[in-house]
């Protein structure tokens, strides 16, 4: 169960809105046993000394992740998720079973998409180009959750810099003209507030990972040069490897085969 940054990556280094965390790899039986050590934000230095885990199954590193994010081990009461389902998922099986637990903690549905990795560059207005046929239908689901200290007043209506611009594509929010959307907010905050109680921020030690008889998996680790970087920076880093592996050989020559 990966939960990252949004614009990040594992484990968390460079760029990233510490706002909202995407949450991958729904394949696993939510009830499957499994374990993810916790590290604190950019650094991926783990918090507690190493010794912080979510687990011991599936199901509890993503309610866990769902309260403390990817920063560290503090509770995050405003923050927001998404995640992606596909229709094979949902239409039985594992990915059902997360479809429920989505809709238990509040997720909601934002919009669906086809995936033209497998449906090709194609539009509709070409030959076959037929809306209502997808095979590979995406759901986007998210969580708003919106009850800490600062929350917002209005949740549903984009700012004014937003509305002062040209309008260009019909937009969902224009549909709650109707709608007293600072109410609407409040009505969320009150569900979310009472699910927030009920739910436990569950972190376990290694030992503890252990004792439920799931795999301890460590966080991972950063590599030097792992993210983008200038081309001058990567050429440099490039060359002092060579020249570092140079002066190793030249250190250590062969030695002659045995006659």
């Amino acid at each position: 169960m990966e939960f990252l940054r949004f614009g990040s990556s594992i484990p968390g280094g460079y760029w990233g809105c510490c706002a909202c965390c995407i949450i991958q790899n729904f394949k696993f039986d939510p009830s499957d046993k499994a374990s993810i050590q916790l590290v604190s934000g950019d650094s991926g230095t783990g918090v507690r000394n190493g010794n912080a885990f979510a687990g011991p199954t599936y199901e509890d590193i993503f309610r866990t992740r769902i309260r403390i994010g990817t920063f560290s081990d503090r509770e995050m009461p405003n923050h927001a998720f998404l995640a992606i389902l596909t229709q094979s998922q949902i239409s039985g099986g594992v990915g059902a079973k997360w479809l429920k637990i989505l809709k238990e903690e509040g997720f909601e549905f934002i919009r669906t998409v086809d995936n033209s990795v497998y449906t090709g560059q194609g539009l509709l207005s070409e030959p076959g180009g037929t809306a209502g046929c997808s095979s590979h239908a995406n759901h986007i689901f998210g969580l708003f959750r919106n009850i800490g200290t600062g929350a917002v007043k209005d949740q549903f209506m984009p700012p004014k810099a937003w509305t002062d611009l040209e309008k260009v594509v019909p937009e969902a929010w224009e549909n709650l003209a109707s709608v007293d959307t600072v109410e609407l907010t409040k009505s969320q905050q009150s569900f979310h507030l009472d699910r927030w109680k009920k739910g436990e921020t569950k972190i376990l030690t290694k030992a503890e990972i252990k004792a439920a008889g799931a795999p301890v998996t460590m966080a991972g680790q950063r590599l030097p040069h792992a993210g983008p970087e200038s081309e001058e920076k990567r050429l440099k880093a490039k060359e002092e490897k060579a020249d570092k592996a140079k002066a190793k050989a030249s250190a250590f020559p062969p030695v002659p085969a045995a006659a």
